[in-house]
């Protein structure tokens, strides 16, 4: 019992992941619970944490062996403003589900903040799913 102590910090060690990072990408987009906040756009600031589907030093170099973080952008701002939502752990949801299914993630963490209340800095949400086609 006491080898398997010793040894606890090393399982897992075939378990290599890589990560790309978006952090404050600022998106505009009409959410919120009462009606005057839904209707007109506001700022939201969201970070993604994408495990890359290969680690990166079999990428080979190529752009398209990876998920292109430019295009994750441009998608997610996309995505935010083709509707009004309530929520933002909605719109967090939803993000986390596009990601893993178009952009072929391992997992996808999507935090938002949003910048509604007095008193605070910001209030925000956090959204953490992994991919079931690579449980094995």
């Amino acid at each position: 019992m006491f080898i398997l102590f010793l040894l606890a910090p090393f399982w897992g060690m075939n378990d290599a992941m890589d990560e790309i990072l978006i952090q404050g990408l600022e998106i505009w987009c009409q959410v919120g619970v009462p009606d005057d906040e839904i209707a007109v756009p506001q700022k939201l600031l969201v970070d993604v944490t994408l495990v890359a589907p290969a680690l990166f030093e079999s990428l080979g170099d190529e752009i398209s062996a990876t998920i292109d973080y430019a295009e994750v952008c441009l998608r997610l701002e996309a995505f935010a403003k083709e509707s009004p939502r309530r929520l933002i752990e909605t719109l967090a949801s939803d993000m986390v589900h596009l990601l893993l299914t178009e952009f072929g993630a391992r997992s996808v963490t999507v935090q938002i903040r949003k910048f509604i209340l007095e008193k605070t800095e910001y209030v925000g949400v956090r959204c953490c799913r992994k991919n079931v086609k690579f449980d094995i």
